[in-house]
């Protein structure tokens, strides 16, 4: 189930980075909180790849039409909770972070709890497809749970006594962070193309979906839209899903691995 499990990582990221910055809102009136934009922009979550092709109805996967409409509810209520804490950043700037605030408080408590609601929601769906998964993404639904409803409440669970941003490891750890890709590509072996699916990317390798059986430590290439080539081996392949490690691993600074 690589297709879940990418779903799955971005789901449990969005939901502990906006525990984060609601944590974050929630501790304001805290003397010595953080509540700058360098201290607070870093943590604000996205919209990954994969659910913009889940949006477009592009992405392979059997769960049901509540679990895509409740995590598409997620990513949809975070957009005006961005929103928001720009407006706060903007008179942050001008004012100053104690009186913007004061002023931007509310607005930002309700956006951000709102979408901790969601995320909430989005969690819990998922919780029964996690059967199919490593029992670390049920470790990590528990704490999420917990860190969810402690922060809807009004708890800092991510604030430090410092007041600064502190965030709880989740049991679920891979040792090489991947990133979502969710991009076609003209893949090449023994002189035979065809095409393929980047399901995500690491510094060591690709995930592919959509692949012919494949053979482990067959020489590969792979094409992706903007014209990068990319040679490596199989790791494995299970049906239509592959690995492929790299001949040379991406620099930190990849552009596929930052953005």
């Amino acid at each position: 189930m690589p297709m879940l499990e990418a779903l799955v990582c971005e789901v449990h990221s969005a939901a502990l980075l906006t525990a984060t910055i609601a944590s974050a809102i929630n501790a304001f009136k805290r003397p010595g909180s953080v509540r700058s934009e360098a201290g607070l922009k870093p943590y604000v979550p996205g919209e990954p790849a994969i659910v913009s092709v889940l949006r477009n109805g592009m992405l392979e996967t059997d769960l049901n039409e509540d679990t895509v409409r409740l995590v598409i509810q997620l990513f949809d209520q975070l957009a005006p909770a961005r929103i928001a804490l720009d407006r706060y950043f903007a008179d942050a700037n001008h004012i100053g972070d104690d009186r913007a605030s004061a002023l931007h408080l509310l607005a930002l408590s309700t956006t951000w709890r709102r979408a901790c609601q969601d995320a909430l929601l989005a969690v819990r769906q998922l919780h029964p497809d996690l059967r199919l998964l490593p029992a670390q993404y049920t470790s990590n639904s528990n704490l999420l749970n917990n860190l969810l409803q402690d922060v809807i409440m009004g708890g800092t669970p991510c604030i430090d006594k410092d007041g600064q941003i502190a965030i709880p490891d989740l049991p679920q750890r891979r040792q090489s962070a991947r990133r979502t890709v969710c991009q076609p590509c003209t893949l090449t072996y023994n002189n035979i193309t065809s095409q393929a699916f980047v399901r995500d990317v690491s510094p060591g390798g690709f995930g592919l979906e959509r692949v012919p059986q494949l053979v482990p430590s067959t020489i590969v290439e792979i094409e992706m839209p903007s014209g990068r080539r990319f040679t490596g081996s199989v790791a494995w392949c299970s049906g239509s899903s592959a690995g492929v490690r790299f001949n040379r691993p991406l620099l930190p600074n990849d552009p596929l691995l930052s953005g």
